[in-house]
């Protein structure tokens, strides 16, 4: 996407911005950990044979498919996106799934009273994967989300480490220093604490647990056991030096999610406010550890 329109294709308005990055992602979003990860969210759900499913932030249908396979003829899930792109994909799956149990609808997921399929509606579990981090008052999202649980049923969503994909959690801290837009917050959570709270406090749930889980392929295993990392002691992906700063800075200041950054009017301001928060990264011996997990929470409403 050309940085010159990226003012007024970031127009701050979270449902726009979701709907355009992802229709430019849609074709390609498969080809990578998501997938795996999907599947993996499904079976910590532990969602059952006949039970009722709301997946938010649908996408492609990763988790959609999986979890109608867990919920049988006998159940159903309900799949809700913004993205034309995204959706066309989970469409196109469709054909090739074995259960008519599974309805697609294209809706923004912080705005769902006003979907009418819904009205009257309650669920048994309610998935939001990979993209909680996307809107902007999650809190006001899962507290909505709530509404449409059954007594008994459970929430399952998923926000980044902080110290996950460093580069894109540093780009947000420079777009909100210098008032630009990124299309993402993850800066709220900071720890398994967060994650907790967002359900507790957000949603009213109860019995939140918080799950640590890795991302990046480990060759050789696809199943969760194998993902599943000690929440205090993260996988370490890779490290890097105070020194790094630049060379990230230009490797991802074309990125889908910094781009807002990119214009020349604004570009060296932005180099100079990443490497300022890029060296508050840096322990004693200045590294800047980068690890590989995410903090996946379930609740429970009673």
């Amino acid at each position: 996407m050309d940085a010159r329109l990226m003012d007024a294709t970031f127009s701050r308005n979270q449902p726009s911005d979701a709907r355009r990055l992802y229709d430019d992602r849609a074709i390609r979003y498969d080809n990578s950990w998501h997938p795996r990860f999907a599947r993996h969210m499904v079976e910590l759900a532990r969602i059952h044979s006949g039970e009722r499913v709301l997946d938010l932030a649908c996408g492609t249908g990763l988790v959609t498919y999986p979890a109608a396979n867990a919920v049988g003829p006998t159940g159903s899930v309900v799949a809700v996106d913004i993205s034309t792109g995204m959706l066309a994909q989970a469409k196109a799956k469709q054909a090739d799934h074995k259960h008519e149990n599974v309805q697609l609808l294209q809706h923004s997921v912080t705005d769902l009273q006003s979907l009418l399929q819904l009205q009257g509606e309650t669920f048994d579990v309610i998935t939001c994967v990979s993209a909680l981090v996307l809107l902007e008052r999650p809190y006001e999202a899962v507290k909505q989300w709530a509404t449409f649980l059954t007594r008994g049923g459970r929430m399952i969503v998923d926000v980044t480490h902080p110290e996950s994909q460093i580069s894109l959690i540093t780009f947000e801290r420079v777009g909100r220093k210098l008032g630009r837009p990124v299309p993402f917050y993850r800066v709220p959570f900071q720890s398994p604490d967060d994650a907790r709270r967002l359900l507790e406090d957000g949603a009213g749930l109860r019995n939140v647990v918080v799950h640590s889980v890795s991302q990046m392929d480990i060759e050789g295993r696809d199943d969760l056991q194998a993902y599943l990392s000690d929440i205090q002691h993260p996988r370490i992906e890779q490290a890097f030096t105070i020194g790094d700063a630049d060379r990230l800075f230009d490797k991802h200041i074309t990125d889908w999610a910094a781009q807002s950054l990119a214009n020349d009017d604004i570009k060296q301001k932005a180099r100079a406010v990443f490497r300022e928060e890029w060296v508050k990264l840096a322990d004693a011996s200045g590294q800047i550890r980068e690890v590989d997990e995410v903090f996946v929470a379930i609740g429970w409403k009673q």
